[in-house]
Parts: C-alpha cells; structure tokens; sequence
C-alpha cells in the first residue's frame, strides 16, 4: 500500500514537472499555429477581395471612382446641380431612361469636361491653320457647342433607343407574365420568374420593381414608379390597368391577358402603318440614284450624236 501511494505521488510529481516544462512551450506553439492559420486565412480572404475587385470591369474599378472623387473636387468650387429644379428633373429623367446609372453631378461634371475638351480641340485647330483672332475664337465657341450639344444628343438618343427596346420586349413580357400568374403564381412571384428568364432594358427595370416590392414598397407605387421610369406610353397604359385592378379587386390575369392581345393589335397596326409608307419614302433614292442613271443610259448615246453632228 506505501508503495502504491510512492508510486502514484511520483507519477504526479512527474507529470507535473512534465507539464510545467513542456506547457509554456506548447502554448506558445498553439498560438504561432493559431497566428499562422489567421495569417493565412486573411492572405485567403485578401486574395479572393482581390480576385474580386479585378474580376469587375474597367469602369467600375477605375473610371467611376476617378469621377466621383473629380465630382467631389469640382463640387466644392463650381456648383455641379442644375440650373433649376425643373431641367434638374428633366436631366434626371433622362439618365434613367437613357440606362445611365450615374447621378446627375457625375453627369455634369462629364458634360464639363466634354466641353472643356472640345473647346481645346477648336482651338487647337484654329491655332494650328493659323486662324485670325476673330476665327480663333469661333472656332473655340464652336468647340464648346459641339462638347455640349453631343452629350445630350447621345444621351437622348440612347434614351429613345431603349425605350424602343422596351416597346419590342413588352407583349412578349407580358405574355410570360400572364401565363406565369394563370399558372398559380401570384403577381411577385411571376415576376421574379420573368427577372430570371429573361434579359433586356425592361427586365432590367422590372428588376428593380422586383427588389423594391420585395423590401417593402406597396405594388401600385412600385409600378407607378417603374412607369415613370422607363417613359413608355404603352408600359404607363399598363401598370395604370395593373394599379386599377389591383385597387377594384379584378383578377391580375385577365387583365394582363387583355394588355397583352392590345398591345399586340397596337404592334401589328404600328407595323402596317410603316409598310405603307415605304411606297412613299423609296421615291426620293429612286429621284436621286436610279432616274440619274436611267437619263445617262437613255440619252447617252443620242448626246453622243447630237454633238458629234455639231462638231
């Protein structure tokens, strides 16, 4: 019994001189381990924000930072809001139906610099042929005008683009959207499939109808601002139906059913009209190119004959 009590105050004597020499060091390995396992899941998490970052493209990573930090710089000198809440409005507008997503300071600052440089160019060339002064400063003027007459013309044109884009995609969306809700699904749910199976400027827009219903905007403000947002007169027609069946009670599907087969009569009498004015729009290129040609065929060798007879 003496013996076995030794024994086991020996094991535990060892055990504790064991414990008292290896333990600090064995701490100490587990944190260089548990450093090293942090260290390398930052080194991870770095690289795949990295990885990240450079998989965006171009303009994201250097352009619209570059401009909003410029936008920053000159908003503290020049005031970069429009010149009045109206054309504020009308520019913002714009942008939105145009596809632009940037704000309406960004916006000026680039017609600023699309000015500035075209007004160098104009004078730039008029210093290199040598203009008088008076010349000199037109072509600067000119210059100016150009920089700010070619942004707002692009930017309307892309607007109007789009919103013809709209127009072509609308009886088809709301052909997948009616049978989506004659199927069982309800209204949000069908244009969360519409989002996810189809692609355009106005599933873009649908999108965002999509995410602000989803975070809590009542569906007739969402349509209502969707409409205001794309500028389509037939897509105004129809969130208008969508908002009045939704506020009397009447089923969604057939008035979308009804939307739609109106829509495509509105297509098919767009398309008649446009055929029966080709017969008028092809006379002035047959005046201008083919009658030229034909009075040249014709009449080219009695011209011939009629001056050789008095030569």
């Amino acid at each position: 019994m003496t013996s076995t009590i030794v024994s086991l105050g020996a094991g535990v004597f060892l055990f504790c001189i064991l414990v008292a020499a290896l333990g600090p060091g064995a701490q100490k390995k587990d944190k260089i381990r548990s450093r090293l396992e942090s260290m390398r899941q930052n080194l991870f998490r770095t690289d795949a924000m990295r990885s990240e970052e450079l998989s965006k493209p171009f303009n994201e990573r250097v352009l619209k930072p570059l401009l909003r930090r410029l936008t920053g710089v000159l908003g503290n000198v020049i005031p970069m809001k429009g010149s009045g809440s109206g054309s504020s409005d009308r520019q913002k507008k714009m942008l939105m139906q145009a596809g632009w997503t940037i704000s309406l300071e960004e916006y000026n600052v680039i017609h600023l610099m699309c000015m500035l440089g075209c007004g160098l160019l104009g004078l730039g060339l008029a210093i290199y042929s040598k203009q008088t002064v008076m010349y000199t400063v037109l072509y600067a003027v000119g210059g100016l005008f150009c920089g700010y007459t070619i942004l707002r013309y692009a930017c309307a044109a892309a607007a109007t683009k789009r919103r013809s884009a709209m127009e072509r995609q609308l009886p088809d969306m709301l052909d997948l959207l009616s049978v989506s809700v004659a199927a069982g699904l309800g209204f949000d749910r069908a244009v969360h499939h519409i989002v996810n199976t189809m692609e355009g400027p106005l599933i873009d827009e649908f999108t965002v109808t999509y995410r602000e219903m989803s975070m809590g905007r009542p569906r007739n403000e969402a349509l209502a601002l969707l409409a205001q947002r794309c500028g389509v007169d037939d897509l105004n027609t129809v969130t208008g139906a969508l908002i009045q069946a939704g506020e009397l009670g009447i089923p969604i599907r057939n008035v979308l059913q009804s939307q739609s087969a109106g829509l495509r009569r509105i297509r098919k009498n767009k398309v008649q009209e446009q055929a029966a004015k080709v017969s008028t729009k092809i006379l002035l290129p047959m005046v201008a190119f083919i009658f030229p040609v034909l009075l040249i065929i014709l009449l080219g060798p009695s011209l011939i004959s009629i001056l050789e007879a008095f030569s």
